[in-house]
């Protein structure tokens, strides 16, 4: 039997409103705390899909995981727009928790609103090439390597970011080197 993505790539559209009712939650929370608003989170939603279907062929199962794929495009997407306009801001009285936390019934993941609040203004700070890293590790819980083939650059690149990024989020916030990871 056919499954979905073979079924998406031979191009059934019933297929590809399947593959966009499954992930457009992750490709938007993504778009949404890599632009920083609703509306541009929205635009790159239409286009990483629009993307997906006239790209459906060039899919490789074999080289990795639809969700890895998807993670590059709505990042490539994202950096495209970004490089068009000024930094875009968060708007933290529209954000909703619960849309973006991830495994919200362990106790030990929770942080308050508040601290959420501070977290993604300190995210907000970071150049695109670093809050893209910290999004997908931090909020997809993706491995290292998954990051590097999401974003494609190599994986001590990654790291580096990463490094980088949580250090600078860290001097935003007052936080001591060693206190968090």
């Amino acid at each position: 039997m056919i499954g979905t993505l073979e079924k998406w790539q031979t191009g059934d559209p019933a297929a590809f409103e399947e593959l966009y009712r499954q992930y457009h939650l992750l490709v938007f929370r993504n778009a949404y705390l890599i632009t920083g608003t609703k509306e541009e989170a929205e635009d790159v939603l239409q286009e990483v899909f629009v993307s997906v279907w006239n790209a459906r062929r060039t899919f490789d199962p074999e080289k990795g995981k639809i969700t890895t794929w998807l993670h590059r495009v709505t990042v490539n997407q994202c950096m495209r727009r970004r490089r068009k306009r000024q930094p875009a801001t968060v708007s933290l009285e529209k954000l909703h928790i619960a849309e973006f936390l991830r495994d919200e019934g362990e106790e030990e993941k929770m942080v308050t609103r508040e601290e959420y609040e501070i977290l993604l203004k300190a995210l907000k700070t970071l150049d695109e090439k670093h809050r893209a890293v910290l999004v997908l590790r931090y909020f997809n819980e993706l491995s290292y390597h998954e990051i590097a083939q999401a974003v494609g650059i190599p994986v001590g690149t990654v790291k580096s970011r990463i490094y980088q990024g949580l250090k600078s989020m860290r001097e935003q916030l007052g936080v001591q080197e060693g206190a968090c990871t």
